[in-house]
């Protein structure tokens, strides 16, 4: 244990020294920042952790080519600024590269800085509280719900190149997903980034399943878009098709109140969201009946587009589930 005496400058401010051990194991100096936290019986804390997070990035060494785009994205994910993919004497072939770039491409805020015969320099230029965790995810929502609309649109009326746009955005979405599961697992280690990221730590979980259950809505929107190039050509008899519409409707009406009362903190919207299961798996239901009718072929396409569906409506009672314990 070590005793300091307090001081007091001609301005009025109180000072205290940090012993030098301390500031250098850190690797703190002049304008590095510190985070202080009162504890119990006056204590008062003094973490390093903080400003260093905030004023030094992380870097990660890649090595190892095989899978080298998954490697990429999980140092992403972990908050990693700069990976530095270094092959030793190997020559990064152009199919490596390939891989690289098509790697950075999903992943928002990655660039690449240097580029050598046997290595490459990768860095994140995303400051990570440029962007509110609250906004990025209303975002993504907001694509997803779009998505999930043209999808509807374009099953209705036959209209494969609507479809494949949707899916085409579905690239978005990802990007999204992963710079929030950054940011996330960045808020949660380090609380003066979540306060920046206008979120706390305890609700972090909540908002990354809110985030997850995005995600999967536009990708089962992306699925129905991809199921009207299968149906094209074929003869589908107009009640089918507006059990589907029914059925998508109930779906989209699900996940936009769900996403609502998320973002307003709505408990009784949620409550209300919850209640629709038994709406949703009646009109799953109805499909289901016309499909007897049917041949095999066109009644297994149909079938699967009818489940995406009420996928993405239940993936709405989930998001509306996370209200209570999110408070978002």
């Amino acid at each position: 244990m070590e005793y300091r005496r307090l001081q007091r400058s001609k301005g009025g401010s109180f000072l205290l020294s940090l012993p030098k051990d301390w500031v250098r194991r850190n690797g703190l100096d002049a304008g590095s920042i510190i985070r202080l936290s009162e504890g119990e019986g006056g204590a008062l804390l003094l973490s390093a952790e903080a400003g260093a997070d905030v004023e030094r990035g992380s870097i990660a060494v890649i090595k190892d080519p095989a899978g080298i785009e998954r490697q990429i994205r999980a140092q992403y994910l972990l908050g990693v600024d700069t990976i530095v993919i270094d092959l030793g004497g190997r020559r990064m072939v152009p199919s490596i590269r390939e891989e690289v770039k098509e790697a950075i491409h999903k992943l928002i805020g990655l660039e690449i800085v240097e580029e050598e015969a046997n290595s490459m320099t990768i860095q994140c230029l995303l400051q990570p509280t440029s962007m509110p965790i609250k906004s990025t995810l209303r975002r993504a929502y907001s694509l997803a719900a779009n998505m999930h609309k043209e999808a509807e649109l374009a099953l209705l009326t036959g209209d494969v190149e609507l479809a494949e746009s949707v899916s085409k955005r579905d690239e978005e979405v990802d990007r999204l997903y992963f710079l929030l599961v950054r940011q996330l697992r960045l808020a949660i280690r380090n609380p003066t980034i979540a306060d920046r990221l206008g979120v706390r730590p305890a609700e972090c979980l909540d908002l990354r399943m809110a985030a997850k259950y995005v995600e999967t809505i536009a990708d089962y929107s992306e699925a129905v878009a991809n199921s009207v190039k299968k149906l094209s050509g074929e003869t589908t008899q107009n009640e089918i098709m507006e059990a589907l519409s029914s059925l998508s409707k109930t779906a989209y009406n699900v996940h936009e109140e769900a996403a609502q009362a998320l973002f307003k903190g709505d408990a009784r919207l949620a409550d209300k969201v919850a209640l629709k299961n038994a709406e949703l798996t009646e009109r799953l239901i109805a499909v289901n009946e016309l499909l007897l009718a049917m041949q095999p072929r066109l009644s297994a396409i149909i079938d699967s587009v009818a489940m995406y569906l009420y996928q993405i409506g239940a993936h709405g009672i989930d998001l509306a589930e996370l209200v209570g314990g999110s408070n978002a």
